[in-house]
């Protein structure tokens, strides 16, 4: 068995922080054997906040890079090409004046933002999600690969815009919405499934024994994918579609109460 996990809405509560009931569920899994990967839209900084929960595989960038924390070795990236991360904001920027990107390079510790993006970004997710910020021009910005660009804007919501970029339907890039100010876009074969499945390669896991929880549009093609899902009561409605179960919601520990069933049924 291998449990995949999102973070936000998921396995952490909603200030962000781990409860010792998911913890101790996560150390007791480990101990009999179970591989608990977590997959989130974050970027390597924002999984290194939450401190050593996680000790062996993890996706981060939803599955743009696969990293293996035992060694902190990055196992794979995933960019979007430079020639598609420009049609992509020069499309975005064509349908919707005013939007402004930032683009995760590197191993994503590195955040190459438009001047006045960080003005639009909540203190809050900005401390959850920490990165080196280098302003860059849009050219500059264009020039290169992206492992996850974000886009948002100064007036319009981030539903919105993830709205209008699934109406666009851009080649070369898949784009989805984590719930927070920005709406993301990673290269059109990266996810949170693609990603799980190099994982899973790795460790000789069949996907249908693997068990996935999440909350986010962003966890839907993982919730389909993986041979068990469980939706966050709390999650968005396209997760509910996508999840085969229901999970209690973050706030009530609901990745524990599923870890410790599943652990039960053994």
């Amino acid at each position: 068995m291998l449990i995949a996990t999102d973070l936000d809405g998921t396995f952490l509560r909603p200030d962000a922080t781990v409860s010792a009931r998911n913890l101790a569920a996560l150390e007791a899994a480990e101990a009999a054997g179970v591989h608990v990967v977590p997959v989130t839209g974050r970027a390597i900084g924002g999984l290194r906040h939450i401190g050593p929960i996680f000790h062996r595989y993890a996706l981060v960038c939803n599955g743009a890079v696969g990293l293996d924390l035992s060694g902190d070795d990055v196992l794979h990236t995933l960019p979007i090409p430079p020639e598609t991360v420009r049609g992509f904001v020069e499309t975005m920027t064509a349908h919707l004046p005013g939007v402004l990107f930032c683009s995760a390079v590197d191993d994503s510790s590195i955040f190459a933002v438009e001047a006045g993006y960080d003005e639009l970004t909540p203190p809050y997710e900005a401390e959850n999600d920490p990165a080196e910020h280098v302003v860059v021009t849009r050219e500059e910005l264009c020039s290169r690969g992206a492992l996850k660009l974000m886009v948002t804007h100064p007036s319009v919501p981030a539903r919105e815009v993830f709205a209008l970029a699934e109406r666009l339907a851009i080649p070369g890039v898949h784009t989805t919405w984590a719930g927070f100010s920005m709406a993301e876009a990673n290269r059109a074969d990266v996810n949170k499934a693609a990603g799980l499945e190099q994982i899973c390669k790795v460790l000789g896991e069949d996907r249908s024994d693997v068990v996935a929880l999440g909350d986010g549009a962003n966890d839907v093609e993982m919730l389909r994918w993986a041979g068990t899902s469980y939706a966050m009561a709390n999650a968005n409605p396209l997760a509910i579609e996508a999840a085969d179960r229901r999970a209690p919601s973050c706030d009530e520990d609901g990745f524990a109460i599923v870890v410790e069933e599943l652990l039960a049924s053994r």
